[in-house]
Protein backbone atom coordinates (compact mmCIF):
# COMPACT_ATOMS: atom_id res chain seq x y z
CA UNK A 1 0.00 0.00 0.00
CA UNK A 2 1.40 3.34 -1.06
CA UNK A 3 1.76 5.94 1.70
CA UNK A 4 0.93 9.49 0.61
CA UNK A 5 3.35 12.37 1.06
CA UNK A 6 0.93 13.97 3.54
CA UNK A 7 1.21 10.99 5.88
CA UNK A 8 4.99 10.83 5.53
CA UNK A 9 5.29 14.55 6.34
CA UNK A 10 2.88 14.29 9.28
CA UNK A 11 4.60 11.28 10.85
CA UNK A 12 8.01 12.88 10.33
CA UNK A 13 6.93 16.15 11.98
CA UNK A 14 5.40 14.23 14.89
CA UNK A 15 8.61 12.31 15.55
CA UNK A 16 10.66 15.50 15.21
CA UNK A 17 8.42 17.22 17.78
CA UNK A 18 8.84 14.37 20.24
CA UNK A 19 12.59 14.35 19.57
CA UNK A 20 12.67 18.09 20.37
CA UNK A 21 11.19 17.32 23.79
CA UNK A 22 13.93 14.75 24.48
CA UNK A 23 16.72 17.06 23.30
CA UNK A 24 15.58 20.03 25.39
CA UNK A 25 14.98 17.88 28.50
CA UNK A 26 17.98 15.69 29.23
CA UNK A 27 16.56 14.95 32.69
CA UNK A 28 13.13 13.44 33.35
CA UNK A 29 12.42 12.81 29.68
CA UNK A 30 9.90 10.04 30.28
CA UNK A 31 7.84 12.09 32.77
CA UNK A 32 7.74 15.07 30.43
CA UNK A 33 6.75 12.87 27.50
CA UNK A 34 3.97 11.27 29.57
CA UNK A 35 2.67 14.72 30.55
CA UNK A 36 2.77 15.86 26.91
CA UNK A 37 0.92 12.79 25.61
CA UNK A 38 -1.75 13.08 28.32
CA UNK A 39 -2.56 16.67 27.39
CA UNK A 40 -2.31 15.77 23.70
CA UNK A 41 -4.90 13.02 24.10
CA UNK A 42 -7.34 15.29 25.94
CA UNK A 43 -7.00 18.16 23.50
CA UNK A 44 -7.15 15.81 20.50
CA UNK A 45 -10.53 14.65 21.79
CA UNK A 46 -11.70 18.27 22.12
CA UNK A 47 -10.42 19.07 18.60
CA UNK A 48 -12.30 16.07 17.19
CA UNK A 49 -15.49 17.50 18.68
CA UNK A 50 -14.76 20.89 17.13
CA UNK A 51 -14.03 19.17 13.82
CA UNK A 52 -17.58 17.79 13.88
CA UNK A 53 -18.82 21.39 14.07
CA UNK A 54 -16.50 23.05 11.59
CA UNK A 55 -14.92 20.29 9.53
CA UNK A 56 -18.10 18.32 8.88
CA UNK A 57 -20.82 20.98 9.06
CA UNK A 58 -19.04 24.31 8.60
CA UNK A 59 -20.23 25.84 11.88
CA UNK A 60 -18.00 28.58 13.31
CA UNK A 61 -18.01 27.71 17.01
CA UNK A 62 -15.74 29.95 19.10
CA UNK A 63 -17.22 28.89 22.43
CA UNK A 64 -15.99 25.29 22.55
CA UNK A 65 -14.57 25.74 26.06
CA UNK A 66 -18.11 26.09 27.42
CA UNK A 67 -19.07 22.60 26.23
CA UNK A 68 -15.97 21.19 27.88
CA UNK A 69 -16.86 23.10 31.04
CA UNK A 70 -20.45 21.85 31.15
CA UNK A 71 -19.32 18.24 30.83
CA UNK A 72 -16.70 18.68 33.54
CA UNK A 73 -18.80 20.58 36.08
CA UNK A 74 -21.91 18.41 35.75
CA UNK A 75 -19.88 15.20 36.10
CA UNK A 76 -17.83 16.42 39.07
CA UNK A 77 -20.83 17.82 40.93
CA UNK A 78 -22.59 14.45 40.69
CA UNK A 79 -19.73 12.45 42.26
CA UNK A 80 -18.24 12.81 45.78
CA UNK A 81 -16.26 16.06 45.93
CA UNK A 82 -15.39 19.16 47.93
CA UNK A 83 -16.13 22.66 46.70
CA UNK A 84 -16.21 26.31 47.65
CA UNK A 85 -14.35 28.57 50.03
CA UNK A 86 -14.72 26.21 52.99
CA UNK A 87 -14.03 23.10 50.94
CA UNK A 88 -17.14 21.35 52.24
CA UNK A 89 -16.94 17.64 51.47
CA UNK A 90 -19.93 16.01 49.81
CA UNK A 91 -19.53 12.26 50.27
CA UNK A 92 -22.77 11.38 48.47
CA UNK A 93 -22.86 10.99 44.75
CA UNK A 94 -23.39 8.77 41.76
CA UNK A 95 -20.94 6.18 40.41
CA UNK A 96 -18.44 7.77 38.05
CA UNK A 97 -19.75 6.13 34.86
CA UNK A 98 -23.32 7.25 35.57
CA UNK A 99 -22.16 10.79 36.34
CA UNK A 100 -20.03 10.82 33.17
CA UNK A 101 -23.00 9.76 31.04
CA UNK A 102 -25.12 12.55 32.53
CA UNK A 103 -22.27 15.04 31.99
CA UNK A 104 -22.02 14.08 28.30
CA UNK A 105 -25.77 14.41 27.88
CA UNK A 106 -25.70 17.77 29.68
CA UNK A 107 -22.99 19.07 27.32
CA UNK A 108 -25.02 17.86 24.32
CA UNK A 109 -28.19 19.49 25.67
CA UNK A 110 -26.26 22.73 26.25
CA UNK A 111 -25.29 22.52 22.59
CA UNK A 112 -28.97 22.12 21.74
CA UNK A 113 -29.96 25.00 24.02
CA UNK A 114 -27.32 27.24 22.45
CA UNK A 115 -28.14 26.06 18.97
CA UNK A 116 -31.89 26.61 19.03
CA UNK A 117 -31.67 30.43 18.81
CA UNK A 118 -28.29 30.52 17.06
CA UNK A 119 -28.57 27.94 14.27
CA UNK A 120 -30.42 30.30 11.98
CA UNK A 121 -27.33 32.50 12.06
CA UNK A 122 -24.36 31.95 9.76
CA UNK A 123 -20.67 32.65 9.72
CA UNK A 124 -19.44 35.53 11.86
CA UNK A 125 -22.79 36.00 13.61
CA UNK A 126 -22.80 32.43 14.86
CA UNK A 127 -19.20 32.82 16.02
CA UNK A 128 -20.11 35.93 18.05
CA UNK A 129 -23.05 34.17 19.73
CA UNK A 130 -20.91 31.16 20.74
CA UNK A 131 -18.20 33.41 22.21
CA UNK A 132 -20.83 35.27 24.24
CA UNK A 133 -22.42 32.02 25.44
CA UNK A 134 -19.05 30.69 26.60
CA UNK A 135 -18.38 33.84 28.62
CA UNK A 136 -21.89 33.79 30.13
CA UNK A 137 -21.31 30.19 31.20
CA UNK A 138 -17.94 31.04 32.77
CA UNK A 139 -19.37 34.00 34.69
CA UNK A 140 -22.33 31.97 35.94
CA UNK A 141 -20.00 29.24 37.20
CA UNK A 142 -17.90 31.89 38.95
CA UNK A 143 -20.89 33.55 40.65
CA UNK A 144 -22.78 30.41 41.72
CA UNK A 145 -20.28 29.62 44.47
CA UNK A 146 -22.76 27.70 46.62
CA UNK A 147 -23.19 25.14 43.82
CA UNK A 148 -20.04 25.21 41.70
CA UNK A 149 -17.46 26.39 44.23
CA UNK A 150 -17.02 29.67 42.34
CA UNK A 151 -13.44 30.87 42.02
CA UNK A 152 -12.38 28.32 44.66
CA UNK A 153 -13.40 25.47 42.39
CA UNK A 154 -13.96 21.78 43.02
CA UNK A 155 -11.43 19.42 44.60
CA UNK A 156 -11.17 15.93 46.13
CA UNK A 157 -12.94 14.14 43.29
CA UNK A 158 -10.09 12.18 41.68
CA UNK A 159 -10.76 8.93 43.57
CA UNK A 160 -13.99 8.50 41.61
CA UNK A 161 -11.93 7.69 38.50
CA UNK A 162 -8.70 6.44 40.02
CA UNK A 163 -10.39 3.64 41.97
CA UNK A 164 -10.91 1.83 38.66
CA UNK A 165 -7.14 1.67 38.18
CA UNK A 166 -5.98 -1.98 38.29
CA UNK A 167 -3.20 -3.01 40.69
CA UNK A 168 -0.94 -4.38 37.95
CA UNK A 169 -1.16 -1.00 36.20
CA UNK A 170 0.19 0.78 39.29
CA UNK A 171 3.06 -1.66 39.58
CA UNK A 172 4.04 -1.33 35.93
CA UNK A 173 3.92 2.48 35.99
CA UNK A 174 5.81 2.68 39.31
CA UNK A 175 8.73 0.82 37.74
CA UNK A 176 8.99 3.64 35.19
CA UNK A 177 8.98 6.29 37.95
CA UNK A 178 5.81 7.90 36.57
CA UNK A 179 2.61 9.13 38.24
CA UNK A 180 0.00 6.35 37.95
CA UNK A 181 -2.91 8.81 38.28
CA UNK A 182 -1.82 10.90 35.29
CA UNK A 183 -0.92 7.89 33.14
CA UNK A 184 -4.35 6.40 33.87
CA UNK A 185 -6.10 9.60 32.72
CA UNK A 186 -3.91 9.74 29.61
CA UNK A 187 -4.56 6.10 28.76
CA UNK A 188 -8.33 6.53 29.11
CA UNK A 189 -8.18 9.72 27.03
CA UNK A 190 -6.42 8.00 24.12
CA UNK A 191 -8.73 4.99 24.37
CA UNK A 192 -11.71 7.37 24.13
CA UNK A 193 -10.11 9.14 21.15
CA UNK A 194 -9.92 5.89 19.17
CA UNK A 195 -13.47 4.85 20.13
CA UNK A 196 -14.82 8.25 19.03
CA UNK A 197 -12.84 8.07 15.78
CA UNK A 198 -14.34 4.68 14.96
CA UNK A 199 -17.82 6.06 15.65
CA UNK A 200 -17.26 9.17 13.53
CA UNK A 201 -15.79 7.16 10.68
CA UNK A 202 -19.01 5.16 10.48
CA UNK A 203 -21.17 8.25 10.80
CA UNK A 204 -19.26 10.31 8.21
CA UNK A 205 -19.67 7.50 5.66
CA UNK A 206 -23.41 7.27 6.34
CA UNK A 207 -26.15 9.30 4.60
CA UNK A 208 -26.31 11.46 7.73
CA UNK A 209 -22.61 12.32 7.45
CA UNK A 210 -22.97 13.14 3.76
CA UNK A 211 -25.92 15.39 4.62
CA UNK A 212 -23.75 17.29 7.12
CA UNK A 213 -21.08 17.84 4.48
CA UNK A 214 -23.78 19.04 2.12
CA UNK A 215 -24.87 21.61 4.71
CA UNK A 216 -21.28 22.81 4.89
CA UNK A 217 -20.96 23.08 1.11
CA UNK A 218 -24.32 24.67 0.29
CA UNK A 219 -27.03 24.97 2.90
CA UNK A 220 -29.54 26.45 0.44
CA UNK A 221 -29.18 23.44 -1.84
CA UNK A 222 -29.87 21.13 1.11
CA UNK A 223 -33.05 23.06 1.89
CA UNK A 224 -34.07 22.89 -1.78
CA UNK A 225 -33.80 19.09 -1.62
CA UNK A 226 -36.28 19.01 1.27
CA UNK A 227 -33.79 18.39 4.09
CA UNK A 228 -34.07 20.19 7.42
CA UNK A 229 -30.72 22.01 7.49
CA UNK A 230 -31.37 23.55 10.92
CA UNK A 231 -32.03 20.16 12.52
CA UNK A 232 -28.92 18.70 10.88
CA UNK A 233 -26.83 21.54 12.29
CA UNK A 234 -28.37 21.05 15.73
CA UNK A 235 -27.50 17.35 15.64
CA UNK A 236 -23.92 18.22 14.68
CA UNK A 237 -23.74 20.80 17.46
CA UNK A 238 -24.98 18.29 20.02
CA UNK A 239 -22.58 15.55 18.90
CA UNK A 240 -19.53 17.83 18.92
CA UNK A 241 -20.58 19.30 22.29
CA UNK A 242 -20.93 15.83 23.82
CA UNK A 243 -17.42 14.87 22.66
CA UNK A 244 -16.09 18.14 24.08
CA UNK A 245 -17.82 17.34 27.37
CA UNK A 246 -15.82 14.10 27.66
CA UNK A 247 -12.60 16.02 26.97
CA UNK A 248 -13.51 18.52 29.70
CA UNK A 249 -13.97 15.70 32.23
CA UNK A 250 -10.55 14.22 31.46
CA UNK A 251 -8.97 17.68 31.61
CA UNK A 252 -10.41 18.22 35.09
CA UNK A 253 -9.17 14.83 36.32
CA UNK A 254 -5.73 15.50 34.88
CA UNK A 255 -5.49 18.76 36.83
CA UNK A 256 -6.98 17.20 39.97
CA UNK A 257 -9.11 20.30 40.56
CA UNK A 258 -11.29 22.53 38.42
CA UNK A 259 -11.73 26.31 38.48
CA UNK A 260 -13.32 28.82 36.15
CA UNK A 261 -9.84 29.86 34.97
CA UNK A 262 -9.55 26.57 33.04
CA UNK A 263 -12.47 27.04 30.66
CA UNK A 264 -11.51 30.41 29.20
CA UNK A 265 -11.37 31.61 25.55
CA UNK A 266 -7.67 30.66 25.41
CA UNK A 267 -8.73 27.01 25.69
CA UNK A 268 -10.90 27.39 22.60
CA UNK A 269 -7.97 29.01 20.78
CA UNK A 270 -5.77 26.01 21.60
CA UNK A 271 -8.38 23.60 20.26
CA UNK A 272 -8.83 25.62 17.06
CA UNK A 273 -5.05 25.74 16.53
CA UNK A 274 -4.84 21.96 16.95
CA UNK A 275 -7.69 21.35 14.51
CA UNK A 276 -6.22 23.66 11.85
CA UNK A 277 -2.76 22.19 12.35
CA UNK A 278 -4.04 18.62 11.97
CA UNK A 279 -6.31 19.41 9.04
CA UNK A 280 -9.91 20.59 8.87
CA UNK A 281 -12.28 17.74 8.05
CA UNK A 282 -9.67 15.06 8.74
CA UNK A 283 -10.71 12.50 11.34
CA UNK A 284 -7.15 11.59 12.35
CA UNK A 285 -5.63 15.05 11.86
CA UNK A 286 -6.36 16.29 15.42
CA UNK A 287 -4.31 13.40 16.86
CA UNK A 288 -1.09 14.45 15.15
CA UNK A 289 -1.94 18.14 15.42
CA UNK A 290 -2.37 17.84 19.18
CA UNK A 291 0.94 16.02 19.72
CA UNK A 292 2.88 18.55 17.64
CA UNK A 293 1.07 21.51 19.21
CA UNK A 294 1.75 20.37 22.77
CA UNK A 295 5.36 19.57 22.00
CA UNK A 296 5.79 23.16 20.83
CA UNK A 297 3.74 24.67 23.67
CA UNK A 298 5.58 22.75 26.37
CA UNK A 299 9.04 23.57 25.04
CA UNK A 300 8.69 27.18 23.82
CA UNK A 301 9.81 28.51 27.21
CA UNK A 302 13.11 26.70 26.83
CA UNK A 303 13.45 27.78 23.19
CA UNK A 304 12.68 31.38 24.18
CA UNK A 305 15.22 31.30 27.03
CA UNK A 306 17.86 30.16 24.52
CA UNK A 307 17.00 33.03 22.18
CA UNK A 308 16.43 35.74 24.81
CA UNK A 309 18.72 35.54 27.80
CA UNK A 310 17.57 36.84 31.20
CA UNK A 311 13.93 36.97 30.06
CA UNK A 312 11.27 36.97 32.80
CA UNK A 313 8.09 34.86 32.93
CA UNK A 314 5.86 37.35 31.13
CA UNK A 315 8.35 37.76 28.31
CA UNK A 316 8.65 34.00 27.93
CA UNK A 317 4.85 33.67 27.81
CA UNK A 318 4.74 36.35 25.11
CA UNK A 319 7.37 34.53 23.08
CA UNK A 320 5.39 31.30 23.47
CA UNK A 321 2.34 32.77 21.77
CA UNK A 322 4.51 34.49 19.18
CA UNK A 323 6.08 31.14 18.23
CA UNK A 324 2.70 29.40 18.12
CA UNK A 325 1.31 32.19 15.97
CA UNK A 326 4.34 31.96 13.68
CA UNK A 327 3.79 28.22 13.36
CA UNK A 328 0.16 28.72 12.33
CA UNK A 329 1.13 31.45 9.85
CA UNK A 330 3.75 29.24 8.23
CA UNK A 331 1.29 26.38 8.10
CA UNK A 332 -1.36 28.52 6.40
CA UNK A 333 1.20 29.75 3.86
CA UNK A 334 2.86 26.45 2.94
CA UNK A 335 0.08 23.96 3.77
CA UNK A 336 -3.25 25.83 4.13
CA UNK A 337 -5.22 22.59 4.39
CA UNK A 338 -3.27 21.44 7.48
CA UNK A 339 -1.23 18.28 7.80
CA UNK A 340 -3.91 15.80 6.74
CA UNK A 341 -6.75 18.04 5.58
CA UNK A 342 -8.06 18.79 2.12
CA UNK A 343 -7.80 22.29 0.71
CA UNK A 344 -11.46 22.40 -0.33
CA UNK A 345 -12.57 21.67 3.24
CA UNK A 346 -10.88 24.69 4.83
CA UNK A 347 -13.88 27.01 4.58
CA UNK A 348 -12.82 29.96 6.71
CA UNK A 349 -15.16 32.20 4.68
CA UNK A 350 -18.31 30.40 5.75
CA UNK A 351 -21.52 31.94 4.44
Amino acid sequence: MKISSKWITTILLTFLSIALVFVLNPDGQLRILANLLTFAGIYALAAIGLNVHFGLTGLLNFGHASFMGVGAYVTLLLIPHAAGREGEINENGLPFLAALAIGIVAAALFGLLLGLPAMRLRGDYLAIVTIAAAEIFRLLIRDLESITGGVYGIINFSDALQKYRPVFFDEAVARLDLAPAQIWVGLLSWLTVFIVLLLLKRLSASPWGRALRAVREDEDAVRALGKNAVWLKLQSFMLGAGIAGIAGVFLAFNYGSVQTTIFVPLLTFYVWAIMILGGVGSLTGPIFGSIIFWAIISETDKIASLIFENADGQQLAGVRFMLVGLLIMMLMIFRPSGLLGKKEELLLNVK
